[in-house]
């Protein structure tokens, strides 16, 4: 990810590139392809990041969307998986470093393009999100531009550049992580909080209040899957028609529906990771 959200944690720094050279896949024992083939196993790297990666404290079992995708993937290739725990500042020096097959929700950024690949396909789509208090009613972002309206970002993100240049009226309250600005919603002590949607959804389930909404004009952010450079395309262009194919017939909005329906939420009454629908 790099998102303005959360996607604050996905942000990392340009000093990280430097932890390793790009050296393509070829030159460390044959293609990403016949790597995984003759491994039998597909790596997937894993970061605590609902609801995409979520590990259970007590099993330290992992749940997820991504995680979803990625048994989806191993079982069309005919292998096994293998979850690699990672964080998202570590995930592109791991995809270098030959420790990682695939990156889910990493968003293809100018930056990371140097030194790892994405496939020309998109994994999903997000939005920018706000997450109202119960009895708020807003449908655009100028509804909620008003004197009397507290809104929460997490501060020094692009949510927060974004949303200091929208509102001219509303008040900011900036919070030093995601999970502060929903703390200060619970409390009541703000009136909306803004991450991307996906995030905020799970959010929601913990606070058991308020609504989320895609707000307009509605921006789609397309995220993607993180892969080593490779002068042998094959795997490249296989990840790209799957995670095309996976999106048109709806199994990533289903795989998406069914994480969200285990929080207990009702998917068919939220946005969905499928831009076309919101």
């Amino acid at each position: 990810m790099t998102h303005p959200i959360g996607r604050r944690a996905l942000l990392w720094s340009a000093a990280g590139l430097a932890v390793a050279s790009a050296v393509p896949a070829r030159a460390q024992g044959g293609s990403t392809m016949e790597q995984i083939k003759a491994r039998k196993v597909l790596r997937v790297g894993a970061t605590p990041a609902e609801p995409w990666f979520y590990k259970d404290p007590v099993s330290e079992k992992w749940s997820g969307v991504a995680v979803s995708l990625g048994e989806q993937m191993a079982k069309d290739l005919g292998v096994g998986m293998q979850l690699v725990e990672t964080t998202w500042a570590n995930a592109p020096a791991a995809i270098q470093a030959n420790q990682l097959d695939v990156q889910f929700i990493l968003d293809p950024t100018d930056v990371r393009k140097q030194v790892i690949d994405f496939p020309e396909a998109p994994l999903l789509y997000y939005a920018l999100g706000a997450l109202l208090r119960p009895g708020l009613t807003a449908k655009a972002w100028s509804d909620m531009d008003k004197p009397d309206i507290k809104v929460g970002v997490t501060i020094g993100t692009n949510i927060d550049q974004m949303l200091t240049a929208m509102f001219k009226q509303a008040k900011i309250e900036r919070f030093a992580n995601n999970d502060e600005a929903v703390a200060a919603f619970a409390a009541r002590r703000v009136d909306v909080v803004s991450q991307f949607h996906p995030a905020l959804l799970v959010q929601q389930t913990r606070v058991k209040m308020g609504t989320v909404i895609i707000p307009t004009p509605a921006t789609a952010v397309a995220t993607s899957v993180g892969l080593r450079k490779d002068s042998d395309p094959t795997f490249r262009n296989w990840v790209s028609d799957r995670i095309a194919d996976y999106y048109k017939t709806g199994k990533t909005q289903a795989l998406f529906a069914a994480y969200m329906k285990g929080k207990g939420l009702d998917p068919d009454k939220m946005p969905g990771v499928m831009k076309e629908k919101w």
